[in-house]
């Protein structure tokens, strides 16, 4: 089905419940409660576009790019750091939550949109030290780098390589992107058998999958 009942969409997207019956269901892959289709994020949150036939065109021409590379699929799933470009407007924006926990598009300068954090979900050991790494959103990289599960990479979106690692340790600072605090960020003061994250001077334990690397 192409599109899903207004009243089913998730709690995250920061729209009225009350409308049109049916609105736009992203293409499956990703997260359903952290993502969004593009063509929800331009005309009802970006206001880019006040129909869809603009926005089918906008997309038709090649305005759009995700991540640095173009995009013409109304019913991509954007997701937690995606960065969607409008070259001709220069604008550039990132997929984040509020502290409400609902979905936001905050604008980045164009230096910014050059990068992208991408947290790592496993790896598999292909030999002789030689690891495939695979990250939350879909994102892929060989290497022989010293990288962990739930780490975070600094991906170059202009020449698809990685640029620094995050580790997820004690100090790390962190965005929280699933749960009670949701859309919040914190830094880690233990990682043991669990893992503390001190949000606003209170300290908090946090599912290690609910939590991305960002600094």
């Amino acid at each position: 089905m192409s599109h899903l009942k207004r009243l089913s969409m998730e709690k995250s997207w920061p729209l009225p419940r009350k409308g049109t019956k049916y609105i736009l269901k992203a293409h499956p892959g990703k997260s359903f409660e952290r993502s969004m289709p593009i063509g929800i994020a331009l005309r009802d949150i970006l206001k880019i576009t006040s129909t869809r036939k603009e926005t089918k065109a906008l997309l038709h021409n090649k305005d759009i790019k995700i991540n640095g590379k173009i995009n013409e699929e109304e019913k991509f799933p954007l997701s937690i750091f995606d960065v969607l470009s409008l070259p001709k407007l220069n604008k550039n924006f990132i997929f984040l939550l509020n502290e409400s926990g609902k979905i936001i598009f905050e604008e980045i300068n164009e230096k910014d949109a050059q990068t992208k954090i991408c947290k790592v979900i496993n790896q598999k050991i292909l030999g002789k030290g030689v690891k495939q790494i695979n990250c939350m959103d879909g994102w892929n990289f060989i290497c022989k780098d010293k990288i962990s599960v739930n780490d975070s990479l600094v991906i170059d979106l202009k020449e698809n390589k990685i640029l620094k690692i995050l580790p997820l340790k004690v100090g790390s600072e962190v965005f929280i992107m699933g749960g009670a605090h949701a859309g919040e960020k914190g830094k880690i003061t233990e990682k043991d058998k669990k893992i503390i994250v001190n949000i606003k001077n209170k300290n908090f334990e946090i599912q290690a999958k609910n939590i991305v690397v960002i600094k």
